[in-house]
């Protein structure tokens, strides 16, 4: 009862969000950014602020909505780029990899596949935005794996002392988050430079 509840909420939230915040739908189709040549539409950003308000279980308002469309707008400029890059090593990936990164994607943000599936039907959100969205991540994950993992070490030192702050986690755990963390760092990196490198258009 509570999630069909919530289901109402936000969809009487998106009708008055679609028509009154981003106009006719007909327009959702003009471009707003250029990111070396590729475009960034309204109904790109307009997709994607509803994927996130539900995944994040927010309410669209006055208050948040400019924070809201920044955030997108910059999350959308980042897979841009980072697309650029995965075409660029050319990478793919199996059934067996998606299903595997899908179910830790549903696991991480506490939804079944199911309500999402509901959510975005009932507020007319394209569920391949949210699949794309995935593989993207999927993908580039791949790339910094594959341009740092062997060139990233980890000491016994930092595995000693993560261990000393987290009693409950073994070596072979310990060693694995210090490795991803420093894989984030070097992410966090590669995507600040090809932003700088980036030719953004704002329409």
């Amino acid at each position: 009862m509570i999630f069909k509840y919530n289901k109402i909420i936000i969809y009487i939230l998106f009708l008055f969000f679609n028509f009154n915040t981003y106009g006719e739908e007909n327009n959702f189709n003009r471009i707003e950014i250029l990111v070396n040549d590729k475009i960034i539409t309204k109904y790109d950003i307009v997709q994607r602020v509803k994927i996130n308000a539900i995944l994040n279980r927010l309410e669209i308002n006055d208050n948040n909505y400019n924070q809201l469309v920044t955030s997108v707008i910059d999350d959308l400029i980042i897979e841009k780029l980072k697309n650029e890059k995965i075409e660029e090593y050319n990478i793919t990936f199996n059934e067996d990899e998606f299903s595997r990164n899908e179910e830790r994607f549903y696991s991480s943000i506490n939804y079944q596949k199911e309500e999402l599936e509901s959510l975005f039907l009932l507020n007319n959100i394209n569920y391949d935005n949210l699949q794309e969205f995935i593989e993207i991540e999927l993908k580039w994950q791949k790339v910094i794996y594959g341009l740092y993992l062997r060139v990233t070490s980890v000491t016994d030192q930092e595995i000693s002392d993560l261990i000393s702050n987290n009693p409950g986690i073994n070596e072979e755990i310990a060693s694995e988050l210090i490795m991803q963390k420093q894989l984030d760092i070097k992410s966090k990196k590669l995507i600040k430079d090809l932003r700088d490198e980036a030719t953004i258009e704002y329409k």
